[in-house]
């Protein structure tokens, strides 16, 4: 009976282990999108500074003309998308990195050969 027993809770390590290491694989796989959304945020932000912001086109630029406000705020907009797209991208990132390490790195009830706690050995 107590055979069984072990065998499950070995079979249930060894789920936890294929687990883990799933999650580890997504968060490697999820790191170079990460930081491709991050860039594509960079660049509509750059670009939201030289056609929007009036001291970096008159300081940088040398542009005294307005700014097209209809493009701005088409800019703004996608500023805020693009950044809930990389964030949302960094929490799945850091989650699934996470969860798997959690998964696949040893803990306290993980190995069933520990001595007793407290030093009882009989």
């Amino acid at each position: 009976m107590r055979e069984g027993v072990i065998i499950l809770v070995g079979d249930d390590l060894d789920n936890d282990l294929k687990i883990g290491f799933v999650l580890i694989g997504c968060s490697i796989l999820l790191f170079p999108m990460m930081m491709d959304l991050m860039q594509e945020h960079d660049d509509v932000v750059r670009e939201y500074e030289r056609e929007c912001d009036m001291n970096y086109r008159h300081l940088v630029l040398n542009i005294l003309e307005a700014p097209d406000w209809v493009l701005c705020n088409e800019l703004e907009q996608e500023k805020s998308q693009r950044v809930s797209y990389f964030l949302g991208s960094l929490a799945l990132f850091v989650l699934s990195g996470l969860g798997g390490l959690v998964m696949v790195l040893p803990y306290e009830g993980s190995d069933s050969r520990q001595p007793p706690p407290g030093g009882q050995l009989r």
